[in-house]
């Protein structure tokens, strides 16, 4: 009788087992995510990088890291961009795209006048202040290898420069298009087109890296500059009589 039990037992316990709710298998923990189309897992992987390297600084910023913050393999990143830098330069080049057309858009409604001198350097200050994560991103950044990436020769032809000299050669061309019009003086439109970007990058570069210094009202600073550069950039009166700007 005892064997009898001990059997059924067994045979019992046996059938528990077997009809007991099965563990499942522990989910990988892994955040890749599935293939998706190329122009969107690039967008994801540059509003990564975006973020990363304005939270983090470029330097620190891998492109393991990258992956892992979109959820693809480091090798998998590599299809879409062969390294950091040229994700960094992607970055930039829609941000340099971006300011070319607002300033070209600018230019063509004011025309060849003094005042589209004016209207271009506001233009300019403006978008680097409605955009600081982009402008920062694009002329903010130091790093050695990002010196080297593309050359600096403005002999050579726009179409074989990179977008930053791209976008300061159209940037010049308007210099010279103002001054061939007689509203500025220019002999040299490459020193003049570099004295008006540096004037207006270094009010964009202290408005976004210290917005807590007690600045005068931000637009009255604006226009102070913008007169200032202009007004030291007209063209010689005949008549010795000095010349404001908008006047001409």
């Amino acid at each position: 009788m005892t064997g009898n039990r001990r059997g059924s037992d067994i045979v019992r316990a046996g059938r528990e087992r077997r009809s007991a709710p099965r563990k499942h298998a522990r989910r990988s923990t892994s955040r890749r995510k599935p293939k998706g189309a190329g122009h969107e897992r690039r967008a994801e992987i540059l509003a990564a990088a975006k973020e990363l390297f304005l939270k983090e600084g470029y330097e620190t910023v891998t492109t393991r890291k990258l992956a892992q913050r979109v959820g693809i393999s480091q090798t998998g990143l590599y299809l879409y961009f062969r390294n950091k830098e040229a994700i960094y330069d992607e970055l930039c080049a829609r941000t340099f795209a971006q300011l070319t057309d607002r300033l070209e858009e600018v230019a063509l409604s004011t025309g060849a006048s003094e005042r589209g001198l004016q209207r271009i350097i506001e233009a300019y200050i403006h978008f680097g202040l409605a955009h600081p994560d982009e402008y920062q991103l694009t002329f903010m950044v130091t790093h050695p290898n990002l010196v080297a990436s593309h050359i600096k020769d403005m002999s050579l032809a726009i179409e074989k420069q990179g977008p930053g000299m791209r976008s300061f050669l159209r940037f010049r061309d308007r210099i010279a298009w103002l001054a061939a019009a007689g509203q500025l003086s220019a002999d040299d439109v490459t020193l003049v087109a570099q004295t008006v970007l540096v004037a207006a990058h270094g009010l964009v570069a202290f408005l976004i890296a210290r917005p807590w210094y007690p600045w005068v009202e931000r637009e009255k600073l604006i226009d102070r500059l913008v007169m200032t550069v202009v007004a030291g950039l007209l063209p010689p009166n005949p008549d010795n009589v000095p010349r404001k700007p908008g006047m001409g």
